[in-house]
């Protein structure tokens, strides 16, 4: 069941841009855009390769600057609901390979706290959790670096979710599975909205797998954004 008293205390779940000029390198993503939309349930950012999707992600969670406007998620700007977002990159990490994906999730359950870190014996069991939570359990004590694809983004999905999150940001989770792991994918990400309350913004050119999931569909184009419901 969801947790009511979390969802209907939150500021309105939403996205806003005001006359945001982004550039990814000399390429210009977006000039003088402007948007208000929803973030509850999954939405799909689409547009063509290259149209600047992962970069507008990351401007998101203010790790590339704005050339002009603002971006407000959850009323918040880009630094301040960082700390509220899971980020999950279209490449997951290959750094450490040799170690396993277990600990991969562990470092991430400690690097977004606050403070004094979790016990041991806590982090082991809020890792253990995640992995369960996205079907990793059975590979979470192989090395990272003999997993495969599928398998890094499950890994990858569980360190997005360390801390709790309100809000997901996915690059690209479908691309590495095959059709029977899109489907597990994507009802995860239904249960995590439908039941979690987590907002999902994703892209994805698998767009037959999440045919009567997504809530909105987002297009960039031409330095715009355009909402279809």
């Amino acid at each position: 069941m969801a947790d009511n008293k979390r969802v209907c205390c939150q500021p309105e779940r939403g996205l806003v841009l005001r006359d945001v000029t982004l550039m990814a390198g000399s390429t210009c993503v977006l000039w003088g855009a402007s948007l208000t939309v929803p973030l509850s349930g999954m939405t799909l950012l689409s547009g063509r390769n290259g149209a600047g999707k992962s970069t507008l992600l990351r401007a998101m969670l203010g790790l590339i600057p704005l050339q002009a406007g603002e971006i407000l998620t959850h009323g918040l700007s880009p630094a301040q609901a960082r700390q509220h977002i899971g980020y999950m990159p279209q490449s997951v990490t290959d750094a450490a390979l040799l170690l396993p994906a277990v600990s991969h999730v562990r470092v991430a359950v400690d690097g977004v706290r606050w403070g004094l870190p979790l016990r041991l014996r806590s982090r082991r069991e809020e890792a253990d959790r995640l992995l369960a939570l996205t079907g990793a359990s059975a590979f979470a004590y192989r090395p990272l670096g003999l997993l495969s694809g599928g398998e890094r983004q499950r890994v990858g999905l569980a360190q997005a979710l360390a801390g709790k999150p309100d809000l997901l940001l996915l690059d690209e989770p479908l691309a590495a599975l095959d059709q029977a792991g899109q489907e597990r994918t994507v009802r995860l990400l239904r249960d995590l909205t439908e039941n979690l309350g987590i907002g999902i913004v994703l892209t994805s050119h698998e767009t037959e797998a999440l045919s009567g999931a997504v809530t909105r569909v987002v297009q960039l184009a031409d330095g715009g954004l355009h909402v279809r419901v």
